[in-house]
């Protein structure tokens, strides 16, 4: 038989996986009026607002979703519920590491790319095409991205798919 935590340790690992869980949604969640209020009119504000989102991307959102994914994975190898046991956990599990993914391979790279650019060609930068069109993507996939967070916690506790009371019928002799 595999190792299963006792109740109190499931309901810390639980615990910490919401914490952790908050925390990536919570870094999401700046980037908006960072992203949205941002001054495109100076060089130097947008280059600080960049370094901020880096440094909520790495430091906050990185780890949070890291520690999540983790948290849940033991959550759900841990505990009675099982990885592959029922549908909405898998449906999870698919999608979150879409999120993590999509975040770290698309949105991530629009952001550092911004900052290359900012870097590299400071007086250029605001007119350039390229940070023109990574930083409307960014607009348009952070909504996009915290809709996926509030669709997988919908998940989480609505859990469909769940054969949830379902009567077992017992043999009546003929």
């Amino acid at each position: 038989m595999a190792f299963k935590v006792n109740p109190a340790g499931a309901r810390l690992l639980k615990a910490v996986h919401i914490f952790c869980t908050t925390l990536w949604i919570g870094g999401l969640l700046t980037f908006l009026p960072l992203v949205y209020n941002m001054p495109l009119t100076d060089t130097a504000a947008t280059r600080i607002t960049y370094l901020n989102m880096r440094s909520i991307a790495w430091n906050v959102i990185g780890w949070g979703g890291i520690t999540s994914f983790v948290t849940g994975l033991l959550n759900s190898l841990l505990t009675s519920w099982g990885l592959f046991r029922h549908t909405w956990i898998r449906v999870k599990l698919v999608s979150v590491i879409g999120m993590i993914l999509f975040g770290m391979f698309y949105s991530e790279q629009r952001m550092l790319d911004n900052i290359s650019i900012l870097e590299s060609r400071p007086q250029q930068a605001l007119t350039d095409p390229v940070f023109l069109h990574n930083h409307q993507a960014l607009m348009y996939v952070v909504p996009l991205q915290l809709l996926g967070f509030f669709l997988i916690v919908l998940i989480s506790v609505i859990k469909p798919w769940m054969q949830q009371g379902r009567a077992v019928r017992k043999a009546v002799p003929a």
